[in-house]
């Protein structure tokens, strides 16, 4: 009996222990989100969501993401442009091809940047741009530009 003792707590003393498992991260939403510029630019015709744009308020940086990837034409160029109310539009940059979101740059805060404008919008043009420094082609989609916070 003392043999199978001493055999069994060898045997046991062997065994390294079982590491412990990975912890689980479980991260909560907020019930909150960040002060944010938000627009979602939809098609006037089909009223289909097709670009989402936002910008943290004190970011330089406008994130956008095409939901439909087909609204990039070959060889043609989407400029999106703020417009003011009872003003001209200006031009906030060339969107970039990509399914992923992409960034533009702001020449300033977003809440400087983009407190103007009420609306967003989308115009097809030649490659790199309009030449003009207005919409040349025609505006394919637009949405409110709206304030959260």
């Amino acid at each position: 009996m003392a043999a199978g003792l001493v055999a069994a707590i060898g045997f046991v003393a062997q065994q390294a222990p079982a590491p412990a498992p990975s912890p689980i991260v479980v991260r909560l939403p907020s019930n909150e989100m960040a002060a944010t510029y938000l627009a979602v630019l939809s098609d006037a015709k089909t009223l289909q969501p097709a670009i989402a744009v936002s910008a943290g308020r004190n970011s330089r940086e406008l994130w956008v993401k095409a939901l439909d990837p087909a609204v990039h034409l070959e060889g043609r160029s989407l400029e999106l442009w703020g417009l003011p109310p009872g003003a001209a539009p200006k031009s906030l940059g060339v969107l970039p091809r990509s399914e992923k979101m992409a960034s533009i740059p702001l020449p300033a805060a977003a809440d400087e940047a983009l407190a103007a404008f009420r609306t967003l919008a989308v115009s097809l043009e030649p490659p790199g741009g309009s030449p003009k420094g207005v919409p040349s082609g025609p505006v394919l989609y637009t949405g409110a530009c709206v304030k959260y916070w």
